[in-house]
């Protein structure tokens, strides 16, 4: 049991570091980051940046409703203005990730790493 436990923490720690350097990454080279990931296949990276794009929203919806019960007894219907930069905040990540990966996943690109091009 213990070395399940430790090997399921080293592969934790490995995914959470990979996960770090590819947000970091993705900062200021998201094509390559995204192309990099795309190369090594690895469905586990971009599920993570993924998830991490719908944060800020599944975080309001938490925070909404936790405070809406423990305020009024009940969900409120009305959304207000902080639902609305949530939504932009989002609209902007998810252009920027969607963006980067129609480069990437688009046929016609430039090999940037051959010299003399």
């Amino acid at each position: 049991m213990k070395k399940i436990i430790k090997l399921s923490v080293l592969l934790i720690i490995r995914q959470v570091w990979g996960w770090c350097c590819n947000l970091y990454l993705l900062s200021y080279q998201p094509f390559l980051t995204l192309r990099t990931i795309k190369a090594k296949r690895d469905k586990s990276q971009f599920l993570l940046i993924s998830a991490t794009a719908l944060f800020p929203v599944l975080m309001y919806i938490s925070a909404r409703v936790v405070t809406d019960y423990w305020f009024y007894g009940q969900i409120l219907s009305s959304v207000g203005m902080i639902f609305g930069l949530t939504m932009v905040i989002e609209v902007l990540i998810f252009a920027y990730l969607l963006f980067w990966t129609v480069k990437v996943l688009g046929g016609n690109q430039i090999d940037l790493f051959v010299d003399g091009v």
